[in-house]
């Protein structure tokens, strides 16, 4: 559990700075995007293409840190209702619900990348899969949040038991 612990924060720390890099270089693209239309009547070639997917990218490693601080999924209005040991079950139960969801919705996007390798289409010279590919990698990277979050509670749940 304290490698997946200290993963998880090594992890954490690097999106931390992956979404700032790509936020300003997101706004920096468009920036200088409407300089070049305003004044010399032209553009960066698929600037617009290679800026959706840099939201993409930005939105997906916001729902990574927003995960791993927890406040992805969270039953705020229960859990404070409900006393400590309360609060571990359902902390266990979000995370073996996220779990699952989680892993079909990487085997899903590890599916989808594979599809899309056939796809000839590039941005910047990047093949459009290499741009898309932050998808499992962060449905990935979220799953082993979410293990942690169940394991954690459940050995929380263990603790409690053994105290009675």
């Amino acid at each position: 559990m304290k490698f997946l612990r200290r993963l998880n924060y090594i992890l954490y720390r690097g999106q931390k700075v992956a979404v700032v890099v790509f936020f300003l270089a997101l706004l920096a693209i468009s920036a200088l995007q409407v300089i070049l239309r305003l004044l010399f009547h032209t553009g960066i070639p698929n600037a617009e293409t290679l800026m959706r997917y840099m939201v993409m990218w930005v939105a997906f490693i916001g729902a990574s840190l927003a995960a791993y601080k927890g406040r992805h999924i969270s039953l705020d209005i229960v859990s404070r209702s409900l006393r400590k040991n309360h609060k571990n079950l359902i902390k266990l139960i979000v995370g073996f619900v996220s779990m699952v969801i989680l892993a079909f919705l990487l085997k899903a996007s590890i599916e989808f990348i594979i599809n899309e390798m056939s796809d000839s289409q590039v941005v910047f010279f990047a093949p459009i899969w290499t741009l898309e590919s932050i998808i499992p990698i962060m449905f990935f990277f979220m799953l082993l949040v979410y293990i942690q979050t169940f394991f954690m509670a459940a050995g929380a749940m263990i603790k409690e038991k053994k105290g009675k």
